[in-house]
């Protein structure tokens, strides 16, 4: 398969993942399930925004050597793919630690940040990459 053929198919499951987020961030009035599920569908979102990136850094950019999220978050902040460096750099640390919610409060702050600020930059991820 090639590279090119590789992002553009992830970023088909990005659009849906983010529709899927956009339909559980609509719920009226959730419970801690629909919470949850909100939240495990935050996990995977992010986790293909950052490898949708990194396949499409590879494909138009030609940067083979970058990797894991971290880095590509990096070059996506410096290559003006993403506009809030920071903003990725948190959803990072929302999304490393949503694997580990053992506590009712930390759910509910993870829940709200996704609710209040990390849905826009999916989008505008999206967006971006639909005009490449």
């Amino acid at each position: 398969m090639s590279k090119d053929i590789r992002w553009k198919q992830r970023l088909d499951n990005l659009k849906d993942a983010v529709r899927q987020l956009h339909t559980g961030l609509a719920i009226g009035n959730p419970d801690n399930f629909q919470k949850q599920g909100v939240i495990k569908c935050f996990e995977y979102t992010f986790d293909l925004a950052w490898k949708t990136i990194q396949d499409y850094l590879k494909a138009d950019r030609g940067y083979t050597d970058i990797s894991g999220p971290r880095p590509v978050l990096q070059q996506a902040f410096q290559d003006q793919i993403i506009r809030d460096g920071e903003l990725w750099f948190n959803m990072l640390e929302s999304r490393n630690l949503s694997s580990h919610i053992y506590d009712s409060n930390e759910m509910e702050k993870i829940f709200r940040r996704i609710t209040i600020a990390y849905l826009n930059p999916f989008d505008e991820l999206v967006e971006y990459l639909v005009a490449k």
